[in-house]
């Protein structure tokens, strides 16, 4: 972590960071949310804000490869990022979709069966 990092630019990695965390935990609750990816967000962000944290990575070795590939994520471009963030949001799309299908076509059994 930057030695020199303005206490404001902390606070707002730790914010997002904390968002981030949260979604995480929502999203391993709830299938439409990427649960795994915002903790990962959530670790990189907390612990470019929070000594402790960064500590906690540099000797966790799960911890240590995703921060290494949160890193090398730094060097890709803004079009590929871009890029990446709209799969991920197909991706949710597709997902959120197919299980709002299967929310209706249990509905429709459950009134199929109702009916006869």
């Amino acid at each position: 972590m930057n030695v020199h990092m303005s206490k404001p630019r902390k606070v707002i990695y730790l914010l997002v960071g904390g968002l981030c965390l949260t979604l995480g935990l929502v999203g391993l609750i709830i299938p439409i949310i990427p649960g795994v990816l915002f903790l990962f967000a959530a670790i990189y962000l907390l612990s470019r804000g929070s000594q402790r944290i960064k500590r906690f990575t540099e000797t966790n070795p799960q911890a240590m490869l995703m921060q290494k590939h949160m890193d090398q994520f730094g060097g890709v471009n803004a079009a590929d990022r871009f890029r990446l963030a709209g799969w991920m949001a197909l991706g949710a799309t597709v997902q959120s979709l197919r299980l709002v299908g299967d929310v209706f076509s249990r509905a429709v059994s459950t009134v199929v069966r109702s009916v006869s």
